[in-house]
């Protein structure tokens, strides 16, 4: 074993880390960022959030992600718990009854991850963390996640992430469909 084993260094000369990203400041707030100001034809949406508000004091609302999906056309799964409380009432609200959005509860779900696939595969990013989808999330919590790209190791990864959560979790028997899409897809 070298000497750079033995003082706990790391050796990451075979490994591109360029393509995953530790986010340590507002992290659901950036993948929106990214997802609102990067030009990419984004074929589908998937957001896993326990809890979901409706962000109207953000940089972002969900009304203004609403607007967003419609424009562009894009295929959106959410897969949350059934509301409880009146803001997880008034976000869902917002998102039902678009042709594009298709919602579905879980009460077992605690994972946040949040996927973004584009026609152009490098244009592809997602985000799994801490972080709910709620003005909370975006203004005080202290939150943690990991950023990927959809190029070199990071599009593996994000393929997985996009699988795991729009084939697997989406699909559970405990994951009932609240609304489907009905526009037509791109």
């Amino acid at each position: 074993m070298g000497s750079s084993a033995k003082s706990g260094e790391y050796n990451t000369k075979n490994i591109n880390l360029r393509h995953i990203q530790l986010v340590t400041e507002r992290p659901v707030e950036q993948f929106l960022l990214r997802l609102f100001l990067r030009d990419a034809d984004m074929r589908s949406l998937c957001i896993v959030s326990p809890f979901i508000s409706s962000m109207a004091d953000c940089r972002f609302s969900l009304a203004d992600l609403r607007r967003k999906i419609e424009q562009e056309r894009i295929c959106t799964y959410i897969i949350t718990r059934q509301p409880e409380e009146e803001y997880q009432v008034e976000a869902i609200t917002v998102l039902l009854g678009s042709p594009w959005i298709e919602v579905r509860y879980n009460p077992f779900v605690h994972a946040k991850v949040y996927v973004a696939m584009s026609r152009r595969e490098a244009d592809s990013f997602g985000l799994f963390g801490s972080g709910n989808l709620t003005a909370a999330s975006f203004q005080r919590n202290i939150e943690v996640a990991m950023m990927l790209y959809g190029d070199g190791l990071g599009r593996t990864l994000l393929h997985e992430l996009n699988y795991w959560a729009n084939g697997q979790l989406r699909t559970l028997r405990e994951s009932t469909l609240v609304q489907r899409i009905t526009a037509e897809r791109k």
